[in-house]
């Protein structure tokens, strides 16, 4: 049950989980969009943002049009309020479902990121190649990673470094660097690829 509450938070019991993840992941955010040099007039979507707390962190870079997509309904309409009081309604998309039905989003994009989501994506090749089709030239992506589960360690982090450059190759991306962060328990890994 607590597994299918962070994969898909629903209810009062997902908005207490989501709430958990902001704060799990505040670091992991600006940790992640380090890497991305986001720009005033950059449009980013976020595969599953939860309660949107990175998309917060750059909602006030001039003239921003932010993307997100999350399977939670709990996590859009959280996101959408905090979100309200920082941008302009036609300047933010959330969009509830899954990562593979962006494989029907055709706007251009600067800026992609995920946090801790990738592994449930079902079609995460094709997913990455689609979105590697709706990236200006020169835009990025970041693919992050913290595992959590019973018996990982800071060698799976590692691992998954390998796996999410694999990932990203396969899909066309460029200039593929992984970086690896000290955290707790477990180290977190960043993939970041180019167009």
């Amino acid at each position: 049950m607590l597994y299918k509450q962070f994969a898909k938070p629903e209810g009062w019991i997902g908005k207490v989980t989501g709430w958990f993840m902001v704060k799990e992941n505040e670091k992991r955010n600006e940790w992640t969009l380090s890497f991305l040099d986001i720009q005033k007039k950059d449009r980013v979507l976020e595969v599953g943002f939860g309660a949107a707390d990175g998309l917060k962190k750059i909602a006030d870079k001039e003239g921003i049009t932010l993307y997100g997509i999350d399977p939670s309904e709990s996590m859009v309409e959280t996101a959408l309020r905090r979100l309200k009081k920082e941008r302009a309604p036609d300047q933010i998309c959330m969009m509830h479902g899954e990562a593979q039905m962006l494989e029907d989003f055709y706007q251009p994009l600067d800026k992609i990121y995920s946090i801790n989501n990738i592994s449930f994506w079902e079609t995460p090749v094709k997913t990455l190649n689609h979105l590697h089709s709706l990236l200006r030239p020169g835009g990025r992506i970041a693919l992050t990673l913290s595992p959590h589960g019973r018996g990982t360690s800071d060698e799976t982090t590692e691992v998954m470094g390998g796996q999410l450059h694999a990932l990203l190759e396969e899909a066309g991306f460029n200039q593929i660097e992984v970086f690896i962060k000290p955290t707790f328990p477990n180290d977190t890994v960043c993939a970041l690829g180019m167009k």
